[in-house]
């Protein structure tokens, strides 16, 4: 299935790029797609993506279409998902 990622803030300096199409199988949730990016891109995006475990890091914000999603509901992907990655930003 396609699934349309665009990257935001910091992210998308880390990706080199503000959006991609990737392909992944059927069946496949938020952490998967989150593992394939870091896998597929390296560093620095991995890093930004992935703790020192492998595991997607808790505080991307991260958005479903226009909805925003936690990392811990882990949802599956469908075929024309548009998922949007950012970091949180904090100011003063």
């Amino acid at each position: 299935m396609r699934v349309t990622v665009e990257y935001m803030a910091q992210i998308k300096r880390a990706a080199g790029h503000g959006r991609e199409e990737i392909e992944l199988p059927e069946e496949s949730t938020l952490a998967d797609a989150l593992q394939l990016l870091a896998k597929s891109h390296g560093e620095p995006l991995s890093v930004m993506l992935l703790d020192a475990t492998g595991q997607p890091i808790n505080s991307l914000l991260l958005f479903l279409g226009q909805d925003q999603v936690r990392l811990e509901e882990n949802p599956l992907l469908v075929d024309g998902s548009e998922l949007t990655i950012s970091t949180p930003i904090s100011g003063g």
